[in-house]
């Protein structure tokens, strides 16, 4: 899931610089991400949510 969240920042990054007129595109990406970030430490910190895996 952190590559799926890095690749998703990656992402908006290349379309930033090869088609700046997308930005709100970009910031919805890099938005979804952290978003996704923030689920799993939540998920992780309350121990029941998800378990201790590898993801």
């Amino acid at each position: 899931m952190e590559f799926l969240e890095l690749i998703l920042v990656l992402v908006a990054l290349l379309l930033i610089i090869k088609k700046p007129e997308k930005e709100n595109l970009a910031f919805s990406l890099v938005i979804i991400a952290w978003f996704i970030m923030v689920f799993l430490y939540v998920g992780h910190k309350s121990s029941n949510l998800l378990t201790t895996m590898n993801l």
